[in-house]
């Protein structure tokens, strides 16, 4: 039986300070647990896009001597919790708030700002999971960083492909088990 999906899009702003951001994505539309006919969202996949202002590949520092490279990092954490901004440390898969992580890396060799060579990297995403990622709060929190030798600062854009459902006594137990 396949489901009637949907998409849910956002964006968290990386400055190229290496300072944790956040974006609160309210879910209040899509899951309702005190209602006679609860509900909650499965997320059955997420892509993600590291971009500059104009949607193009952000650009990175000039090497800073010849021969060598600069190297920048950033990184996306989505969850179902929200962590105090002066905590430093991104959420990691091995938190059970973690729904989503990913992170891509760019060199660049030349004596100019450029996009470099990029290498990017997905840890968790529901579609490596068997049914998605069932989720029962009011909202999820995408965390983004990217380090300071971006030379501009780096949007990270997410999407959705998401479904409603029924609260069930399955879905109820598997939300128990999974999520803190």
């Amino acid at each position: 039986m396949s489901k009637s999906t949907f998409f849910i899009r956002d964006t968290v702003r990386a400055l190229n300070d290496e300072v944790r951001k956040m974006t609160e994505i309210d879910l209040g539309a899509y899951v309702n647990l005190g209602s006679t006919k609860p509900q909650v969202l499965r997320i059955h996949s997420i892509q993600v896009q590291f971009a500059d202002d104009n949607g193009g590949v952000p650009n990175v520092k000039a090497e800073s001597q010849a021969g060598e490279f600069n190297s920048a990092f950033a990184c996306v954490s989505l969850t179902t919790k929200e962590t105090l901004l002066t905590t430093p440390y991104m959420p990691m898969l091995n938190e059970d708030e973690t729904v989503f992580t990913a992170a891509v890396v760019s060199s660049n060799g030349n004596s100019v700002n450029d996009q470099g060579i990029q290498s990017s990297a997905t840890d968790l995403a529901p579609q490596h999971l068997v049914n998605g990622y069932l989720i029962g709060v009011p909202s999820l929190y995408l965390y983004g960083r990217a380090d300071d030798a971006w030379n501009e600062e780096v949007n990270i854009n997410i999407l959705m492909e998401c479904s409603v459902e029924t609260v069930t006594r399955e879905n109820a137990v598997n939300l128990a088990l999974s999520q803190a």
